[in-house]
């Protein structure tokens, strides 16, 4: 692990002076400020979570001395734009954005370092981040930590409790499918047959049953995944064999086919967020989301159509496969620093200032940012700033615990999601059947894992 080298004196008369300074005060400036004039780049996403700890950059350099600048990118253009600057050596990045779904990738081409020898060094206490926040960030054979604890979600399920409980379409329901429409609970979630059923009924003039975005290799990827899990299918084994040839996958295929019907036109391009519109306008019966949209929906002041209507769910269960539960995925990841770096300890000074001060990551998660400190979510602030929170908490926890999965991690996880975006893609578009879209990416995933195993 490389360091900033000090900075040696060259004459016996500038040691004397540096030597005089030192003990005539309790600090030079050189202790307190040793990474004055490094610049730090960040790579980071284009969301929210980075755009709440824009303000604090400046209160960071006067404290530090250090320039910290953040270029925020789109999940694949940021992808891209890594794997250019990594090829090339520039050093442009001294910190980028590590999601499990390209983990592997920089990790096995020696693009990212291990922060473990970082944690001990400046005494980070790895207990008071949340266990997922930390767990999302461990690679390898020794689960050395490859990044900074910055987000650790999963989706959780969101449905109007006004149109559920009213009495009119609870009658409606029933005469309709022979059954109470189901008010789903973490103790009672609803069926994956349920779930499409709730989904087709509330489908209807500017209303939809359901929606979540399918846009590109990520949300392809993250839309169809958790359904082959909830139907106990997997992408490989443990041996890195592919095992798509199977008929919970094609169960899952076509789960996914059907819901598609149920959801708004254009939603197989959307991207991050790009239901919110919809949701607070009232226009979706169901929908899921990563913890923050699920503490916006209710805010009044960012849904106000909606607000105190929101409900929270888990994912809904296929009892054919088993499973005691349905799956979601364990969202989020860390900032790492990348090997290439000018100033790594630089770098780590400022993710440690920033994320694990408490008091700073409250501000930071109030204002828009994550939650990965255990403290904050007994934080009477945040129960101040949300009291919805209180219904929100419970539910998101259980399902950080019981439903979350990581994602597939192999070192061409990107060529892997985007084989599975781009067969679900087609099976949405009717180019391929739910049994042709598993035999096909069954194929192409073996051929991908071959490479590797």
């Amino acid at each position: 692990m490389r360091r900033r080298p000090f900075a040696h004196s060259t004459t016996a008369v500038s040691l004397a002076i540096a030597l005089a300074l030192a003990l005539s005060a309790p600090f030079t400036l050189a202790q307190e400020r040793p990474h004055e004039g490094a610049v730090v780049t960040i790579g980071d996403l284009a969301r929210g979570i980075s755009d709440a700890y824009l303000p604090f950059l400046s209160e960071f350099h006067d404290e530090t001395g250090i320039r910290v600048d953040v270029e925020q990118l789109s999940f694949d253009a940021l992808f891209d734009k890594m794997m250019l600057e990594f090829a090339a050596g520039t050093g442009y990045y001294d910190i980028v954005y590590l999601s499990p779904g390209f983990m592997a990738t920089l990790i096995d081409a020696d693009y990212v370092i291990t922060l473990d020898d970082y944690f001990e060094t400046h005494d980070i206490d790895l207990d008071q981040f949340l266990a997922a926040a930390i767990d999302i960030n461990r690679y390898g054979p020794d689960d050395a930590i490859w990044a900074y604890p910055y987000l650790a979600d999963t989706s959780v399920f969101l449905y109007r409790k006004d149109l559920f409980e009213d009495p009119d379409e609870r009658a409606a329901f029933a005469e309709r499918y022979g059954y109470e429409l189901p008010i789903p609970t973490v103790d009672d979630p609803m069926t994956t047959d349920e779930f499409l059923d709730v989904a087709e009924f509330f489908t209807r003039e500017n209303l939809y049953g359901f929606a979540y975005p399918q846009g590109g290799t990520a949300y392809g990827n993250l839309h169809i995944l958790p359904w082959i899990w909830t139907f106990g299918g997997e992408y490989y084994d443990a041996d890195f064999n592919a095992t798509l040839d199977d008929p919970r996958v094609v169960a899952a295929f076509d789960f996914a086919r059907r819901l598609q019907a149920s959801q708004p036109p254009g939603s197989l391009a959307w991207d991050y967020g790009d239901h919110i519109p919809m949701l607070c306008d009232g226009r979706l019966a169901m929908t899921a989301g990563w913890f923050h949209i699920g503490l916006d929906a209710n805010n009044p002041e960012v849904c106000p159509a909606v607000a105190g209507t929101i409900g929270y769910a888990p994912p809904p269960y296929a009892p054919e496969s088993g499973l005691e539960h349905g799956y979601t995925v364990l969202g989020g990841g860390g900032l790492a620093i990348t090997a290439d770096s000018a100033n790594p300890d630089a770098a780590f000074t400022f993710l440690s200032w920033m994320f694990a001060d408490e008091e700073r990551a409250l501000a930071w998660y109030l204002d828009g940012g994550a939650a990965t400190l255990s403290a904050l979510y007994d934080a009477p602030e945040v129960l101040e700033a949300w009291p919805w929170a209180e219904a929100f908490f419970p539910v998101a926890n259980y399902l950080l615990a019981t439903t979350t999965k990581q994602r597939p991690t192999v070192p061409n996880s990107h060529e892997l999601f985007e084989v599975m975006a781009e067969t679900w893609h087609n099976v949405a578009l009717g180019r391929l059947t739910p049994e042709e879209a598993a035999s096909s990416a069954h194929s192409r995933i073996e051929a991908l894992l071959a490479q590797i195993r």
